[in-house]
């Protein structure tokens, strides 16, 4: 059996040459850590030295599913290195910002809403990438990727009445908008609707202004465009933002 040590760098070797193969070389240099106790998957981020540091959390690594993570998280970096507008940091924290105070947001609860709608967008782009990279070596196949979404999609809204879980059912309702967007981004056929289904049974619980919102959403994170400028796209995020707000509230 492989040290995780082995296992890590024979997967970012892997994950780089598929990223070069397929057009989006990254020149810069990348380290990869395992964090045993990230709740999460993983993320990226930049080095002030130089350089970008991928964590990978220690489930990543026991699911055998790292080396997708790594093509994910080095296509966020090819996203940062190319200076796409989803991924410029000066720009989103203004935008963010602005956001929040005009909204007076302080709970945590309520940025980590607005983080997460952001963190959609980017993941979004960063899939753009992804699925070209996959396609390319033949690593993902289309019902692996509808199985990945579907377990994104949760077809139970919260019940509870207070005002933190009008928050969090929002999030739930943009984390399935993100699965079928995605689903839809990159042709992946919903066999049996089986996604579809999943998103009308959580529609169908929620009140009328989620169901209506949530055509705009849908709409918004699907039509994405590749190459926005940085005043298209700070318009549209400020806007996406603020119907978040007004949807939580």
């Amino acid at each position: 059996m492989l040290s995780e040590n082995a296992v890590i760098r024979s997967a970012t070797r892997n994950a780089l040459k598929m990223m070069k193969d397929s057009g989006f070389e990254i020149p810069d240099k990348i380290e990869v850590v395992v964090d045993p106790k990230l709740p999460f998957m993983g993320y990226s981020t930049k080095r002030r030295s130089g350089g970008s540091v991928i964590v990978v959390s220690g489930m990543a690594l026991k699911s055998g599913l790292v080396e997708g993570l790594l093509i994910h998280e080095m296509c966020h970096v090819y996203r940062t290195n190319t200076n796409h507008p989803s991924h410029n940091s000066e720009l989103l924290n203004t935008v963010g910002h602005a956001v929040i105070h005009r909204n007076q947001l302080t709970e945590s609860y309520q940025l980590d809403l607005i983080r997460q709608a952001v963190n959609h967008i980017q993941d979004l782009y960063a899939d753009d990438i992804s699925f070209q990279v996959f396609q390319k070596s033949g690593g993902f196949t289309s019902a692996q990727a509808l199985d990945f979404f579907l377990d994104w999609i949760n077809d139970t809204a919260p019940t509870s009445r207070t005002v933190e879980a009008n928050w969090l059912q929002v999030g739930v309702m943009l984390n399935n908008c993100f699965a079928i967007s995605n689903l839809t981004r990159h042709h992946v056929e919903d066999s049996g609707s089986q996604a579809e289904s999943k998103v009308q049974k959580f529609l169908n619980q929620v009140n009328p202004s989620m169901k209506r919102e949530f055509a705009y959403f849908r709409n918004f994170m699907t039509n994405l465009k590749e190459n926005p400028s940085e005043n298209e796209f700070k318009k549209d995020l400020a806007e996406y933002l603020t119907r978040v707000i007004a949807l939580a509230k």
